[in-house]
């Protein structure tokens, strides 16, 4: 009180200066929507007003509102006769009614406790009502849940390990174990260890390749009683020694490839590649030769799991040691929350030093589930990585947000996520809200997102939001809230509990808090604090969470857990919502996280030091763009001392990990200061984005390939100019760099570059040319056009593949029918109807690596559409395969034993994508399609159902005006687009094998859109994808198209009743609707929805797709190459006069549904509601402004 009142003196001292010469003076930034230098207003008025009065009238004040707030917020208090009389004015484009609500109940409380106790401190005084307490301590704490309390987590492994035996536990390129052999190598690993001495709360070092050795290694150490110190090969020597000399770590696990860098350390090396062989005289290896059998257990739930080293603010790293019960419960608790099971593949993604590993690895091991271990080849570029992801099945990603938000900002329909994936885990820092908003939008609920939240010093993760279920707002994504066990706390620095919405430093206590640090007891102390509110009145209500019932003694939990006597002090920023749910804001000290790794600027600052010519220097975290964190280096050299960038980076490397090495180097007279003398980090100038300070000379381009790649690393790096001798990454690139700056040079010129050969020669002129190289082995350099394709001499039949004197029953009734493309949109739909229709089972092609996997696919995509009965399953039956391969990828043996089983086949498999030549498709829809017939032929003929495309017909070329279902296909001009064509070349083959004696059946659908009656649709889909494209240009062209639109439950329904029809054989079936919707009345239902759409000619709308379309968040844009910028003479005739539209006769298909409900539906205003509703629920638009 002393303090405010010498600062209100002071104030007043200086009264009369005029409030414009203070601000002309400071020049303050200036704005329109908030006042200079400050921003809230406080008024006291104590002196009493005299009441206005004149002779006979009575006046009574009259509070006016102007509606007005001068500034952000204003407190006006009034001393009446009746007390104190308050007025809050606030800013109501920063505060709502309930926030301010809110604050006067606080204010309120506040002036009740002064008056109440005008003895307590000020720090002390609360501002929370007894209810707002209970709710922050106890209602938003109460997270108690069971647990293995006594087990350690190699003990949850065996468990596993007893219930499958025999499935696949870690896989790595073409190696794998089961869970058996896993278990075997690790006991005897265990027992090797034990006789070298290791036993409980003996840390053991680790320091490996990814490989199975690292799991095997792991799983030894945890199973001798030890704990692992993980050690990543990729640190700088100093960095290992100063750790395993800190860890005094008696036995090493490590390979024979890394002896060298650490020779150093006097501990006892096991190569695990290597120790467990025989030597060269055959004698076996002493680890080969122990036992397999588990260990009996002597392990403690008390006893350290492990010790992670982080970064720290002295210059060197700490370890954080953490138990097994707080690895344990977390394992536990993620093992629920991701509703982990033994069908998913689990890729191990972070490195063996980083905890998230932790979290990959072992509730994947006590869930019975497969880990994959990535390769570095697979981080090249996220095209890459999706496409791994694929080939190996993985169901579940554990992702740095840093690589997230890369992917997330890639995902296009072209482009989409493995079909197998089901669960994306993002941590280690801020999500970005824009890529989260990109991520619903491509994705939506298909593949759930979670975002976790926490620590090294509380394992792994603390907190937990649901991304799929959570919309974030304009600045922040939600850290969500504590997991079981685990509580947090929002608190100031008086250790006193914040409101809701107000920041805070954020506390973590429970079961997942460290023990502490390793041989730091006074950090560990500082950072380690006793629960302030262990013996608050408002915690006892929390003690009775424990009586919520009678549990297992096996799970019975200290009365302490319920008020943890330790929070660990994370120094985040963070605040509650009004949900609960948790916002991080950023840090309070200078730790800050850049790509998903941990760092304390101090520790770089540190290490700076140590170099001989600088003398000062200090680190900051510049965000050039959003997303693209780095660390800049400003510095002041040593008088008569000459440094270099490349000499002080090089020095930098040799102490400290690739993501603790500044990008930017900046060196600086003197460090700006503030008053006090501290460094002013505010004051530090921004980086300039050049080049100057590379000591190689700027060489420029000297081709036109030369100055594109220039360009695209100009671009990536956000610096002004590159040279092409300048290295990458002493520009300031990194490994997350590299992913977008592949994914552009690969769009630009449609060449593969190795990521290997980057690292090597990181420079434009040596990627140029790799790229020369690429272009010139094909076909001379030159590419071959599609138009160059002679698609009628593509159009031939194998020969062998013919009926020849095999026989056909056409009055058998099918058993066993064959399926291709049953994950697809309307492949679905079709094994619905077949299912439904019919009692056969259902053999199903499908790509996968197992067939587990391969019945998962099939099972997500039907529910995905709500097309899922649980008596389905044993009907379904997967078949692993790829239309793309001879045979269908199948082996002879089995083939033929197909052959033999199948009665039917719906040929309804295809690699769809209109940007694609005919010459990438024709594998899959052509080959594909001539697999099919060969294994009609083969054994007994077997009826094939050909789902084709109307778009064979050519685009409406032809001058004919109808197109007759029986009519030939040479009746009509050879269509455009790869997709038409290799569908084109498919039926043509199809119609060889009709003349050659196979029953074919051929459909061709229209444009396949959403259910009738749910709307559930392909979003990918070019309809759709087109209608969210024009809303986003808020234009479309003005051309007279009729749009059709065949709801896919008619198209499936049709084509199942049609194919079990006797008289349908030989026949081709057109699926459209006959009463399609003209271009101008969508335009007017989307307007009376209240989307702002203008009708233009197609010039003008073409212009304007190609200025917005080239960016990723426009629907269009993975469709561009199949627009052409330049308006064709025919496009600009169609402007002015109808374009001759063709129709398709219908007359099979009617005749064929005739007497049933099959009928398409009028694409009426019914339909188009059903249809925006959907995408609109969804996600997949935006409502109507």
């Amino acid at each position: 009180m002393d303090r405010v009142r010498q600062v209100a003196l002071d104030a007043y001292a200086h009264q009369d200066l005029p409030f414009e010469v203070l601000v002309e003076q400071l020049q303050p930034e200036r704005s329109l929507s908030y006042t200079p230098l400050f921003q809230v207003m406080f008024s006291l008025e104590n002196a009493p007003s005299e009441p206005f009065a004149l002779p006979g009238l009575t006046f009574d004040p009259l509070e006016l509102d102007t509606g007005i707030a001068k500034f952000d917020l204003t407190l006006s208090m009034e001393e009446t006769q009746q007390g104190l009389k308050g007025r809050f004015e606030y800013n109501t484009d920063l505060f709502d009614a309930r926030r301010m609500t809110r604050t006067i109940e606080h204010w309120q409380n506040l002036l009740e406790v002064i008056v109440a106790a005008p003895e307590q401190r000020i720090s002390e005084l609360p501002l929370l009502s007894e209810a707002e307490q209970h709710q922050l301590l106890v209602e938003w704490n109460d997270t108690w849940a069971e647990y293995p309390l006594k087990q350690c987590i190699h003990q949850l492994f065996e468990e596993q390990v007893e219930r499958s035996p025999d499935a696949v536990a870690v896989v790595y390129k073409d190696e794998r174990l089961t869970y058996q052999e896993l278990n075997s190598r690790a006991n005897q690993l265990a027992r090797y260890l034990k006789k070298l001495g290791v036993g409980s709360e003996i840390l053991v070092g680790i320091c490996v390749e990814r490989s199975l050795e690292m799991i095997i290694g792991i799983l030894g150490i945890l199973k001798a009683g030890g704990a692992y110190v993980p050690l990543d090969p990729a640190y700088p020597k100093q960095r290992q020694v100063f750790m395993l000399r800190d860890a005094q770590v008696p036995v090493l696990l490590t390979q024979q490839s890394l002896l060298d860098v650490l020779s150093e350390h006097k501990a006892k090396f096991v190569c695990l590649d290597t120790d467990w062989k025989a030597n060269a005289y055959g004698t076996a290896s002493p680890i080969a030769t122990e036992s397999q059998e588990n260990l009996v257990n002597q392990t403690q739930s008390e006893n350290l799991a492990y010790a992670i080293y982080t970064s720290g603010s002295t210059g060197t790293p700490k370890g954080v040691a953490i138990q097994h019960d707080s690895l344990v419960n977390y394992t536990e608790t993620v093992c629920l929350e991701y509703e982990l099971k033994p069908s998913d593949r689990i890729l191990q993604f972070a490195s063996i030093g980083f905890d998230v590993a932790a979290e990959e690895i072992f509730p994947c091991l006590v869930r019975g589930a497969t880990l994959v271990l990535r390769t570095d080849e697979m981080l090249s570029s996220i095209p890459d990585f999706l496409q791994q992801c694929h080939c190996l099945g993985v169901t579940v990603l554990d992702l740095p947000t840093a690589f997230w938000h890369q992917l997330a900002s890639q995902l296009t329909a072209t482009m989409p996520l493995p079909e197998t994936l089901r669960l994306v885990i993002i941590g280690s820092e801020s999500a970005l809200p824009d890529r989260l908003k990109i991520w619903q939008q491509q994705v939506g609920q298909r593949v759930r997102l979670v975002n976790i939240y926490g620590p090294t010093e509380t394992t792994i993760g603390a907190t937990l939001c649901d991304l799929s279920r959570s919309i974030a707002d304009e600045t922040t994504v939600p850290i969500g809230r504590p997991i079981r066990n685990v509580q947090a706390y929002i608190l100031d620095s008086y250790l006193q509990l914040v409101p809701v919405g107000v920041p805070g430093e954020l506390y973590i206590g429970g079961v997942g808090v460290a023990r502490g640090y390793l041989n730091q007891p006074e950090l560990t102390i500082e950072r380690f604090i006793p629960n302030p509110f262990e013996k608050s009145e408002v915690t006892k209500a929390l003690a009775a969470c424990s009586q919520k019932s009678e549990v297992n003694s096996q799970f019975l939990l200290p009365t302490s857990y319920f008020l943890p006597p330790t929070l660990y002090k994370t120094g985040d920023l963070a605040r509650y919502r009004l949900d609960g749910n948790i916002e991080f804001l950023g840090r309070i000290d200078r730790q800050v996280k850049i790509r998903g790794f941990r760092i304390e600027l101090e520790e770089i600052e540190a290490v700076m030091s140590q170099h001989p010519g600088i003398r000062e220097t200090a680190i900051v975290v510049r965000e050039d763009r959003p997303g693209n964190k780095c660390l800049v280096a400003y510095l002041v050299h040593k008088p008569q001392q000459t440094l270099t960038i490349t000499e002080l980076r090089s020095f930098l490397k040799e102490k400290l990990p690739e993501y603790m090495v500044p990008s930017i180097f900046m060196q600086l007279d003197a460090l700006p200061l503030t008053p006090n003398g501290k460094v002013d980090r505010r004051s530090l100038p921004e980086p300039e984005q050049t080049r100057d300070e590379l000591e190689t000379a700027y060489v420029a381009p000297r081709t036109p390939l030369e100055q594109q790649l220039a360009e695209i690393w100009a671009q990536v790096l956000g610096i002004e100019t590159v040279g092409i001798h300048d290295n990458f990454f002493a520009l300031g690139g990194h490994s997350l760099l590299i992913t977008q700056l592949f994914a552009q040079m690969r769009d630009t010129f449609k060449v593969n570059l190795s990521l290997r050969g980057l690292f090597k020669e990181p420079t434009v002129a040596n990627v140029a040319e790799t790229i020369e190289i690429a272009q010139q082995s094909k076909s001379g350099g030159e590419i071959p056009t599609e138009d160059a394709i002679n698609l009628k001499a593509e159009a031939v039949l194998d020969p062998t593949i013919h009926p020849g004197g095999v026989t056909y029953n056409p009055d058998v009734s099918p058993s066993v029918i064959f399926l291709t493309g049953a994950t697809g949109f309307l492949g679905s739909f079709l094994l619905y109807e077949l299912l439904q229709q019919t009692q056969a089972d259902i053999y199903c092609l499908v790509r996968a690596e197992t067939i587990d996997l391969g019945k998962q696919k099939i099972l997500s995509s039907l529910k995905s559409y709500l097309l899922w009965n649980e008596s389905f399953s044993q009907r379904i039956i997967p078949e692993i395969g790829d239309l793309s391969k001879p045979l269908l990828g199948l082996s002879e043996a089995l083939f033929q034993q197909l052959a033999g089983q199948v009665d039917v086949i719906y040929h309804n498999g295809a690699l769809v994508n209109s940007t694609y030549p005919y010459s990438v498709l024709k594998a899959a829809n052509v080959i594909g399609t001539q697999e099919v017939l060969r294994l009609a032929s083969l054994v007994k003929i077997k009826p094939v159902h050909f789902i084709s495309t109307i778009g064979v017909i050519g685009d409406g070329k032809s001058s004919a005006r109808i197109v007759r279902e029986q009519d030939s296909l040479d009746n009509f001009i050879i269509p455009s687009g790869g997709y038409s064509q290799s569908k084109w070349v498919a039926e043509k083959l199809v119609a060889i094998a009709r003349e050659r004696g196979i029953p074919v059946s051929i459909y061709r659908p229209g444009s396949i859109s959403g259910h009738s009656k749910t709307g559930t649709c392909n979003t990918s889909d070019n309809i759709y994808r087109t209608i969210k494209g024009c809303i986003q240009l808020g234009s479309v062209s003005n051309q007279d198209i009729q749009l059709d639109l065949s709801p896919v439950d008619y198209i499936s329904q049709a084509i199942v009743h049609l194919s079990r029809q006797k008289e349908s054989l030989e026949k081709t079936f057109h699926l459209v609707n006959p009463q399609p919707l003209p271009l101008s009345e969508m335009v007017n239902y989307m307007r009376s929805l209240g989307y702002p759409i203008e009708r233009v000619s197609n010039t003008q709308w073409r212009s304007q797709l190609f200025k917005a379309g080239n960016s990723p968040d426009n629907a269009l844009y993975p469709l561009l190459s199949t627009f052409s910028e330049e308006v064709s003479d025919r496009d600009r005739d169609s402007e002015s006069q109808d374009s001759s539209i063709q129709q398709f006769d219908c007359q099979n298909t009617l005749t064929g549904l005739a007497g049933t409900s099959i009928v398409c539906p009028p694409v009426d205003t019914k339909l188009l509601s059903t249809y925006f509703s959907y995408l609109i629920q969804t996600g997949f638009l935006n409502p109507p402004p």
